[in-house]
């Protein structure tokens, strides 16, 4: 991906900001085991069925639209 891609994403606050269980848009349960500080789709984790996935830092799977897949807030517990 080019740079230009990741525009959308620079001035986005950070949300992924250590391994860890965290909420999707969704409201499903993720655990992130790797966190990237880059701009880019380093912060691996998975779902509760085992899929794997990368998210940017802001917790964004793409960069131009919303997914229920993206991740909102680390996970508290409460929910």
């Amino acid at each position: 991906m080019t740079s230009a891609y990741f525009a959308p994403l620079v001035s986005l606050p950070t949300i992924i900001t250590e391994p860890g269980a965290y909420l999707t848009r969704g409201g499903e349960r993720v655990k992130v085991k790797t966190v990237s500080t880059k701009h880019d789709f380093g912060c691996i984790g998975s779902y509760s069925d085992g899929v794997s996935e990368g998210w940017h830092k802001s917790g964004r799977l793409f960069a131009g639209v919303y997914s229920d897949n993206d991740i909102v807030k680390k996970d508290d517990g409460s929910a």
